[in-house]
């Protein structure tokens, strides 16, 4: 559902990655390995409780270690992968590829997402979709690259984040209201399908 207010709490490419997540998740079946879990907030989503780890473990939400570029479980032993917004943290993503394709088994369904024009949040690499294609996911039998926002949906980013970092609470939300008018009025999500321009890209693999 759509919700203005939703843009100041997240950002344009978030709530992009939130409306294919929302569609592709329910459909999952079978046992989950979520990487890079974090808080994990798309649980919900889920059918199946999925097994979480993180290089930041947390006990409380039951996240162990487990580090991508080396998954501690065995050849073909899960149906399905969750790794989103993890990729461009990585030294080495071909590396991570081959772990996520090893304890995936046949059949299974690999979904992933990472950043492509998005600010600059301590990560290693960003990929393009031939990049996706061609190289990283190469040995998947199905591959899917969907593109998350476009043009618009950056620009709207770019303005958020500035507005964020102003201190005082009147004058930002002062600024906000422009902000949410273009959200509110402007079809951003629709009037621009250049491929050129994407904050990112969700991608559906099997193998």
């Amino acid at each position: 559902m759509f919700f203005p207010l939703n843009y100041i709490k997240l950002s344009a490419h978030r709530n992009f990655l939130e409306d294919y997540l929302k569609k592709e998740l329910p459909k999952l079946k079978g046992s989950i390995l979520d990487i890079g879990s974090g808080s994990r907030r798309y649980d919900y989503l889920l059918t199946t409780k999925p097994v979480a780890i993180d290089i930041i473990p947390n006990e409380a939400k039951e996240i162990t270690f487990g580090d991508v570029n080396d998954l501690q479980f065995p050849d073909a032993f899960f149906d399905n992968i969750i790794c989103l917004e993890v990729f461009e943290y990585l030294k080495d993503p071909q590396k991570a590829i081959k772990e996520i394709y090893r304890v995936l088994k046949p059949g299974g369904t690999a979904i992933i997402s990472c950043p492509f024009m998005y600010k600059v949040h301590q990560d290693q690499l960003r990929y393009t979709a031939d990049f996706w294609q061609n190289v990283l996911l190469l040995d998947f039998a199905q591959k899917e690259i969907k593109p998350i926002g476009n043009f618009y949906s950056i620009i709207l980013d770019i303005w958020r984040g500035k507005i964020a970092k102003i201190k005082l609470k009147p004058i930002r939300w002062i600024l906000y209201l422009p902000y949410l008018f273009f959200v509110l009025f402007v079809p951003f999500s629709k009037i621009s399908k250049d491929p050129v321009y994407v904050s990112g890209y969700f991608i559906i693999t099997q193998k």
